[in-house]
């Protein structure tokens, strides 16, 4: 790899890791402002208890931004070394690498299993090869440049309460902003000449706050809509499943699925990379099939 290609690798990380940051700022800066500049109105009227409230609605949105950023989305492992690897299908060692697609049926749907040549892998059904994390994701879900991280089955949970809390946060900042601007908005040219940085600084980010209401609070409630089918942001703009979704199991069960499931009781999948049916057909009954397609 030359050095031009290098150089082009780091400026796409750190404009990466530069949203993410500009993310977390416009998140977070109004918080910060009204914890700052609001205090002293709202302990005067004897409000401190919404003053608390915000705080630890923010804190807790900050803990899950740097939650999701930080979490294993699902990684299929790597393997570095595929010629040497014993393939199951041949009973033998390979010579090269396997069929590029292994067709297999998902509650009566054909799914083709792709081998991924990076990581050298089989991956699982509705699995995706990230370009942007170099790795193949179980129930890729999408990358989001915002938390610069992958959205997958493992921490999927995370990011939508990262959404829900974040939804609720926003909606009651702009709320204690707008109680707050009733005050100072009939004597509004005063105001401005006695606390210039009050009252515009209220002004530009009750703004940030009113657009990321609508935001967040609109991803969350598209997210809560594919859940319902157990579909993945990756399938629904795809349109893989428009005719018939084999991974749909109604609607509870498909929110139980997504919303209550443990990673760590997982099969371990790498047993089966070069027979990636077998981790759905050596299953012992009924009930863990369910649970193995589920996702």
């Amino acid at each position: 790899m030359g050095y031009a290609s290098m150089g082009r690798i780091c400026s796409l990380k750190c404009t990466k890791v530069l949203i993410a940051v500009l993310t977390f700022l416009a998140s977070f800066l109004p918080l910060a402002f009204f914890l700052v500049y609001h205090f002293t109105f709202y302990y005067l009227r004897n409000l401190v208890g919404l003053y608390v409230i915000l705080a630890i609605l923010g804190l807790c949105s900050v803990g899950l931004f740097f939650a999701t950023s930080f979490s294993n989305p699902g990684y299929v492992k790597k393997l570095d070394y595929p010629t040497r690897m014993f393939d199951y299908l041949k009973c033998s060692f390979r010579g090269g690498n396997p069929p590029r697609f292994v067709d297999m049926m998902i509650n009566g749907q054909p799914t083709k299993v792709k081998f991924c040549s990076t990581c050298h892998t089989y991956r699982p059904p509705r699995s995706v090869h990230c370009s942007d994390c170099d790795r193949c994701i179980v129930r890729f879900d999408h990358h989001c440049p915002y938390v610069a991280n992958c959205i997958g089955y493992y921490n999927y949970k995370i990011f939508l309460a990262f959404l829900l809390l974040s939804s609720l946060y926003f909606s009651f900042l702009f709320s204690l902003f707008i109680f707050r601007s009733v005050e100072f908005f009939p004597s509004f040219q005063s105001n401005v000449n006695q606390s210039p940085t009050d009252i515009i600084g209220t002004i530009i980010f009750m703004i940030i706050t009113f657009i990321s209401v609508w935001l967040v609070f609109g991803l969350y409630f598209f997210h809560m809509f594919i859940v319902r089918s157990n579909l993945s942001t990756y399938d629904k703009l795809k349109e893989h499943f428009d005719e018939f979704n084999p991974f749909d199991r109604g609607t509870l069960n498909n929110c139980k699925a997504v919303l209550l499931y443990n990673p760590k009781k997982q099969t371990n999948r790498n047993q089966t990379i070069y027979n990636p049916c077998a981790m759905y057909t050596l299953q012992s009954n009924t009930k863990s099939l369910d649970k193995t397609l589920s996702f």
